[in-house]
């Protein structure tokens, strides 16, 4: 399982060169089909035109590179029709269907090689954040996400799990 905060800054290789293309600049996600779609690239240079490169076509992610197997696998972001219901999900406020406030979403996990966006890390805001540490909420059951918010099954809040930091697990070892 990957982390969208892990990935971003990772360096981007092509097999078929052996060259850098870029590093991950972001991800695009679909929140309507709840997948990720492509990794948008930094190049350097003077380059006008955003470059991509689909999910599908990454033959790796590892924690230090993306490998992908051919430079023509990547895309001008404009031309990639896959691309058109694309959302920034981190800043989210999150609510359950019964009306409790959940926090925001600070972080998003997801498997690159199905694409699916498997959960999302929860802030309760920095005190408890500090505190207790984040929660992990999957995404099971029915999701709704709007502009301004995403909304979750009970049964989803109810197995949302702690990661384990913050500062009273550190005082209680």
């Amino acid at each position: 399982m990957e982390k969208y905060s892990e990935v971003l800054g990772l360096p981007v290789i092509c097999l078929d060169t052996g060259k850098k293309v870029g590093t991950i600049k972001d991800v695009i996600f679909s929140p309507k089909d709840r997948e990720v779609k492509a990794f948008l690239l930094e190049r350097k240079g003077c380059q006008v035109r955003k470059k991509v490169i689909l999910l599908k076509d990454v033959t790796h992610l590892g924690k230090d590179i993306v490998v992908v197997a051919d430079c023509s696998l990547i895309k001008d972001f404009r031309k990639a029709d896959e691309l058109k219901d694309r959302r920034n999900l981190t800043g989210l406020k999150i609510y359950s269907k019964t009306g409790q406030d959940l926090g925001i979403v600070k972080d998003i996990l997801f498997d690159y090689r199905n694409r699916r966006i498997e959960g999302i890390e929860v802030s309760d805001g920095l005190l408890q954040d500090i505190v207790q540490g984040r929660n992990i909420l999957p995404l099971f059951g029915r999701v709704e996400f709007s502009d301004e918010f995403i909304v979750v099954d009970k049964e989803a809040t109810e197995e949302m799990v702690n990661t384990g930091g913050g500062l009273k697990k550190k005082l209680l070892e």
